[in-house]
Parts: C-alpha cells; sequence; structure tokens
C-alpha cells in the first residue's frame, strides 16, 4: 500500500499535473512558467519537489482596476505528515488529490524548518555573527538546510534543522570538540533550529581522489579519525546506517524507476541476507555519514569532520561502506574522477584490515542504492542513465559481499 501511494506522490509531483497544481496553489495569481528542479523522497515519509515558478500575483484588486506583479520563487510540494498548526504557521496551503493530501509553500517559508526565513536572511544573520552576506548551499525540504555566512568576521555557516534536533546536533559537536577532532565549533544556537558554526580549514576529500596525492597518509588519517570518535556516542540514539534501511530506498528507486523496481528489490533482500551472516563486530562509536564530502584534509590529513547529525553507536563496516560505496559512484558523475576505482580497490584491501570485508561491501551496496532515486535530484537529463549505472555498481557490490 506504501510503495503504490509513493509511487502515485512521485508521479503526480513531477508530471505534468504538477502545472495544475502550481496554478492552483497561487490562485488568484497566474503561473506563467513553471520548471521541476528537485525531488526528495524520504521512503515511508514522503515526497517533496522543488520548483522554479514564475507568476503574477494579484497586489491589488477592485472594481475598477486589478495590479499584478510578476513574482520569482521556489514553490515546494511535499506529501510528508505535518502538524496543521505548523502549516498555519508557515502559511502553507493544502491540496487535495483524490485522498492524498499535498502541502504547498513558498521558500523560505518551511512548516518543518521555522528558523530558514531568518537564516536566509542577512540582516537576521547579522544579529549573530555580524553584517553578512548568506548563500543557500543546500535545502532538503523539511528536514534541514545549509548556509554559507560571509562577513566582516569570517566565514561561517549555518546549519537550520527541526527545532527538536538543535540541542542533539550542538551536544554531537561538542563531544567531538572535546575528543580533538577538528570539527567546526558552535558559535550560536537557538531554539528554533538554527546552529551557527566556525569554518574549518582545508580542502574536500573529493579533489584528492581527482589528485591522487597524499592517498596512503589520508586512509591512515581516516582510520584515527574513525578511532578517535567519542566514546560518548555509545549513549546517543541508535540510527540504522543506510544498509539496514534498503528496503526503503529499493522503493524510492522503483517509485522513481518503475522499470527498476524489480531489480532494486533483489537487490535490498540481497544486503540483508548478507547482512545476516556477515561478521559486523560490537557497536562503536561512528560518524553515521562519512563520505568525501565530510571530510576536509590538509598535508595528508583529515582537517575538518563536517555534519555530525548522525553520530552515534553503530559498526565500523558501516563507515567504511559509506566512504567506499559514495567513492564507486564518483566515477559516473564527472571524468574529474577517472582513478576512482583504482582507488577504491585499494581502500577496500585496507578497510578490509578493520572490518569484515563482506559487511563492508554489502553496506557499501546499501549506500549506493540509497542514492539510485537521488539522480533525479541533479537536475540532469540523463538521470535515468545515471540510475542505472548506480543500481549495477550497487550489484557489483552485492556480489563482491557474497
Amino acid at each position: 500500500m506504501i510503495k503504490h501511494a509513493e509511487r502515485r506522490a512521485v508521479a503526480l509531483l513531477t508530471g505534468p499535473s504538477a502545472g495544475e497544481m502550481l496554478s492552483l496553489a497561487l490562485s488568484p495569481g497566474i503561473v506563467r512558467a513553471w520548471r521541476l528542479r528537485a525531488v526528495n523522497h524520504r521512503p515511508g515519509a514522503g515526497v517533496s519537489v522543488g520548483y522554479s515558478v514564475t507568476w503574477d500575483e494579484v497586489r491589488h484588486k477592485s472594481s475598477a482596476r486589478e495590479v499584478r506583479e510578476r513574482q520569482d520563487g521556489y514553490i515546494v510540494a511535499s506529501t510528508a505528515k505535518i502538524s496543521r498548526d505548523r502549516l498555519d504557521d508557515a502559511g502553507a496551503i493544502t491540496l487535495y488529490a483524490d485522498d492524498l493530501p499535498v502541502h504547498v509553500w513558498e521558500f523560505p517559508g518551511d512548516p518543518e524548518l521555522p528558523a530558514l526565513a531568518d537564516a536566509c536572511d542577512p540582516e537576521a544573520m547579522a544579529q549573530l555573527v555580524g553584517e553578512c552576506d548568506v548563500e543557500l548551499l543546500g535545502y532538503r525540504p523539511t528536514r534541514r538546510a545549509v548556509l554559507r555566512v560571509q562577513g566582516a568576521s569570517g566565514v561561517h555557516y549555518a546549519k537550520v534543522v527541526r527545532p527538536n534536533a538543535v540541542d542533539g546536533l550542538v551536544g554531537r559537536h561538542r563531544a567531538c570538540a572535546e575528543a580533538g577532532l577538528p570539527v567546526p565549533r558552535v558559535v550560536a544556537c537557538r531554539p528554533d533550529g538554527l546552529v551557527v558554526t566556525s569554518s574549518v580549514g582545508g580542502t574536500p576529500l573529493a579533489v584528492s581522489f581527482q589528485s591522487g596525492r597524499d592517498l596512503p597518509a589520508i586512509f591512515r588519517s581516516l582510520t584515527s579519525t574513525l578511532d578517535a570518535l567519542p566514546p560518548a556516542a555509545l549513549d546517543l540514539p541508535y540510527r540504522p546506517a543506510w544498509a539496514e534501511r534498503c528496503e526503503h530506498y529499493a522503493r524510492a528507486a522503483g517509485a522513481a524507476m518503475p522499470e527498476l523496481a524489480g531489480r532494486a528489490g533483489d537487490l535490498a533482500a540481497g544486503i540483508l541476507r548478507v547482512r545476516k551472516s556477515a561478521h559486523y563486530g560490537p557497536l562503536v562509536p561512528t560518524h553515521g555519514d562519512f563520505y568525501e564530502a565530510n571530510v576536509l584534509v590538509s598535508g595528508g590529513r583529515v582537517s575538518g569532520l563536517l555534519d555530525l547529525d548522525s553520530l552515534g553507536p553503530g559498526y565500523r563496516a558501516d563507515d567504511w561502506g559509506c566512504l567506499l560505496g559514495h567513492l564507486s559512484v564518483l566515477p559516473g558523475l564527472s571524468e574529474k574522477y577517472a582513478g576512482a576505482r583504482r582507488i577504491q580497490e585499494d581502500w577496500y584491501v585496507r578497510a578490509a584490515h578493520d572490518a569484515d570485508p563482506a559487511a563492508i561491501a554489502a553496506s557499501a551496496a546499501g549506500v549506493v542504492l540509497s542514492l539510485v532515486a537521488s539522480t533525479r535530484q541533479r537536475g540532469r537529463s540523463d538521470w535515468k542513465d545515471q540510475a542505472r549505472c548506480r543500481l549495477e555498481v550497487a550489484e557489483d557490490w552485492l556480489a563482491r559481499a557474497r
């Protein structure tokens, strides 16, 4: 039942009927043009789609005269479950496609992220860090947003999360800092979901994958970084690893491309079988989202560890699987990563000294499966080819795990 509803939601929000929905949501304004920009599917938790929209908004209307003003904005439509109070506070509206409720709002008025509007406002951010400019780096509707905040006091980063996630995020940063890890320092936070951190030095690990420099030293530093994760992480709530949620991601892949549903489902079943037989070892502190975008390096050492939202108890094989799974899809993104396959093979052998290789490979398969549906988010015309390629990469990892 859930699978059918999710496929229906994806089809509705990404198909031609989305234009009719936007016209209803912006009425009495007139939609002049719209373009699908991003699809975020959280299996079991809803589908959110972003659109660039141009419309004429009614500013004044009387019996004699109607004044319209041309608007360009980012509109989000979501089937996520959101309370009526939060929708009303954000000025969102709800439309119905038969029995399917669809909530619609204009960015930055996200009903689950009440701090987002202030985070996007230089004047509001100036109260925390001084005069500044802000740049949106990433936005996942109802979940989080990240912005670069640059001013006379330097570069900071603002993360917007749900209000109930603030204390946990701040606590994770402090625990890692006390453990001596190179994590951003929390400089300000607000209970409505805004956390401002300092910047950390270094270049993204992906740059090292392109250049091929210092890779053995970097791997050793990555191992040391995982070893140094604070023991306090074991007291945090357990969050299933990507591979443990593989059935959800198989559904998402099938919703995005129904022709892949069978293969994705078989892949998920195979991953879960391996997880039952592979040796994952004891629970240890884990990063939870350990891959090249969240690691900065300098001089062959990890100089920055980012995105600590998922820090908690887990298995070392899942952190290595996350890193290697993301590494294995890079060649499909750009020719700059032509050497990534060689690095992947070398690092897989190295990681196998730290965890069961079958467990690592199964975890990598789950991570890559989680990335199949997200090919659509990148706005590339060849996203279906990318999805098929990623599914093949995930199948290769599973074959290795077996």
